[in-house]
């Protein structure tokens, strides 16, 4: 009893919070994954645009964040995922260093231990995230080279559908494809038939519209 009061109290001491309340937001996140209340790009978002005068400065900003999102593999892998390797890597980094180096004790070193953990943490989740790179970029070829998927019925297979996330199914006498998928605005519950109008090709995803019949 008294380890896990201790465990507790290391977890949630003010050198390890951020670390503790970032895994927390991870898990509730796969949980509502899990239960289909969000999806996989929900935390997806679009490479930043940055407004510089002249040709040459632009190309070269969208082409530095561009290089930005490579490295970390984030161009490829769902920032969800890699988020989530991050979260794990950072609070059992931090929970072992402190531990060891007095980190709770001492506040400056627990500090020096936070900065070099973020450094270290997201390099970790590089690391762990770069064999899963080109599976991800064969899923995006085997969808777009199956065939045209504009116009084809899908199943909302998430708790709805709607402008901000949402999951369906290809309908087809094959294996499952599941898609992300978007509506206009409207709200699509799950199990309803839908077509697909288009295809966002940045963020990999299917704008839908409920079947009339």
């Amino acid at each position: 009893m008294s380890s896990l009061l201790e465990f507790y109290h290391a977890a949630f001491h003010v050198v390890n919070l951020p670390a503790t309340l970032l895994l927390m937001l991870v898990v509730l996140y796969w949980i509502t994954v899990i239960f289909g209340v969000l999806d996989l790009s929900s935390l997806d978002f679009d490479l930043p645009e940055i407004e510089i005068e002249g040709d040459v400065g632009t190309e070269m900003g969208h082409t530095g964040f561009d290089a930005f999102f490579e490295y970390f593999n984030i161009k490829y892998v769902p920032i969800s995922i890699f988020v989530s390797f991050f979260a794990l890597a950072f609070w059992v980094t931090g929970m072992i260093a402190n531990e060891m180096l007095g980190g709770r004790e001492l506040p400056l070193i627990g500090l020096g231990v936070f900065g070099v953990n973020l450094i270290t943490s997201v390099h970790a989740a590089k690391f762990i995230t770069w064999p899963m790179v080109p599976i991800f970029k064969q899923m995006r070829l085997d969808v777009s080279d199956k065939r045209d998927l504009i116009g084809s019925r899908v199943v909302v297979t998430s708790s709805k559908a709607d402008a901000s996330f949402g999951q369906a199914d290809i309908v087809d006498e094959g294996a499952p494809i599941t898609l992300n998928v978007r509506t206009e605005g409207e709200e699509i519950p799950k199990g309803t038939e839908a077509v697909i109008l288009q295809h966002q090709k940045e963020r990999d995803i299917y704008i839908i519209t409920p079947m009339e019949y």
